[in-house]
């Protein structure tokens, strides 16, 4: 038998563990988070359901106190890690064909569902890499390792956990990106901007409330404020006009009620993920456009049209905000402004922003002009992280080996190595690369809603983890 004919006499039970994972809301959660659930129990009933199915299949589990579960496959050194992560993203809003946790295969043979992409289904097609290996009785020199992590989505602390007590294999991949392979992920930033307004200042604004945004990776798909027309210098009719016009000319939805003196604006966008927010329709940046566009200068109003002015809707590189830098190897940055609240009971406003940035980006050329640029736009602090590039050479060995394993099963002889936005789970890790699982030109909708995974391409995608396990490991 080959790992083909394997793969084909499997693909109801393929799908059907696939969907017993989906069907988990593993997103981060504080409720029912303590010491045996560090990311909330959804991370670890995730992480548990992948241990029983590797178990059902004939592994050995090992489970890091519900950070990561671990399998080994061979018993010699070990050669190749493989890291994929049971844990996903909220499932927001706006979804059509299903509901994010009901997963849902079509006639079409397209795998629906949050987590079908990012990174369940490759985890699955790992899982079954390692199982055809091994069942078809293909020799291995030295061992591979399938690392199943519970926080990827949020921070990385699942790894971290796991490399304080476990050494680097000699290699490392992850199915959490595309294909053909990615070598070079620009780093990735994230800015908190805090601005505090007096009782008088917040009392007197318009502005009563805004709300968009539910992580800082996630381009938001709805934002809502609540604006006082009794305080705005036009009447609710006018508001409507102005919101309704500049939500049309951007291509968003928009819904509008009144309450009394008050009108409530819930935009609404396309979400998608912080790496490509050309591939979205950000709501925030549009609501805070029209909330720019109001006939008010009070000081919460003209906060938020000087922000607008830094981050304009459909602009995605931080051109206005003086940080629009590119080099060679990574590429040109982007930068989204995802998450924002406000609450004139309190009048504090904090904001997210999310920033894919090339290896040249310091603090001369992005974090000073960025921090700059918001302080004068009148926030009272700002903090900016940032987490640099990851580069591994395209001519290196593996490499070229898993290249080698992309072609064979594609035919796809033109492939080269890419490089990304996106941080992948290993953009930490030395000598770690992203390998699959969306093919190239396809938007799986990772982080946005209706995100899906072909089933022909997450058979496929087992069938190159096989190869590539053999050509590394045998």
């Amino acid at each position: 038998m080959t790992v083909k004919e394997f793969i084909g006499s499997r693909k109801t039970q393929i799908v059907e563990d696939l969907f017993e994972l989906m069907r988990i809301d593993s997103s981060y959660s504080d409720e029912g988070r303590d010491a045996r659930h560090p990311f909330g129990k959804g991370s670890a009933e995730a992480l548990a359901a992948g241990g029983r199915l590797l178990e059902k299949y004939g592994f050995r589990v090992t489970n890091y106190d519900n950070y990561v579960i671990a399998a080994d496959l061979g018993e010699g050194e070990r050669e190749l890690d493989i890291l994929a992560h049971l844990d996903v993203v909220p499932a927001g809003e706006g979804w059509t064909v299903t509901d994010p946790f009901n997963p849902v295969l079509t006639s079409d043979g397209v795998i629906y569902g949050r987590g079908s992409a990012d990174d369940k289904g490759p985890a699955i097609a790992a899982i079954y890499a390692m199982m055809a290996v091994r069942e078809l009785g293909i020799p291995l020199r030295k061992s591979a390792r399938l690392i199943l992590g519970g926080c990827e989505e949020l921070g990385l602390g699942d790894l971290e956990y796991y490399f304080e007590r476990e050494p680097h294999a000699r290699y490392s991949f992850s199915p959490d990106a595309d294909y053909p392979l990615i070598n070079a992920e620009r780093g990735i930033s994230g800015t908190e901007i805090v601005k505090r307004f007096t009782e008088t200042d917040s009392q007197s604004s318009p502005v009563k409330s805004i709300k968009a945004g539910l992580r800082r990776n996630m381009v938001p798909f709805s934002a809502e404020a609540a604006i006082d027309a009794s305080a705005c210098g036009t009447d609710a009719a006018g508001i409507a006009g102005i919101a309704a016009g500049i939500a049309a000319s951007h291509g968003a939805g928009i819904n509008i009620r009144t309450e009394g003196c008050t009108v409530v604006l819930d935009v609404r966008g396309v979400g998608g993920h912080a790496s490509e927010p050309d591939n979205s329709i950000n709501a925030l940046t549009c609501l805070m456009e029209i909330i720019a566009a109001l006939p008010s200068d009070d000081p919460v109003t003209e906060f938020v049209r000087r922000l607008s002015k830094l981050y304009p809707f459909g602009v995605y590189h931080g051109e206005a905000a003086g940080i629009d830098i590119w080099d060679g190897i990574s590429g040109r940055i982007t930068s989204s402004f995802n998450v924002a609240s406000y609450d004139c009971a309190d009048g504090r406003f904090t904001a997210l922003i999310d920033s894919r940035v090339p290896a040249c980006a310091g603090e001369d050329n992005f974090m000073g002009p960025l921090r700059s640029a918001l302080l004068s736009a009148g926030a009272d602090s700002v903090d900016i992280s940032l987490n640099p590039c990851h580069y591994v050479p395209e001519d290196s060995e593996f490499v070229q080996k898993l290249l080698a394993s992309y072609i064979k099963v594609t035919g796809d002889e033109g492939a080269r190595p890419l490089a990304i936005g996106g941080g992948t789970y290993v953009h930490n890790i030395d000598n770690g690369v992203a390998f699959g699982c969306a093919m190239p030109g396809v938007d799986n909708r990772m982080h946005g809603p209706d995100e899906f995974m072909m089933l022909d391409v997450l058979l496929k995608s087992i069938e190159i983890f096989a190869d590539a396990i053999i050509s590394i490991c045998a």
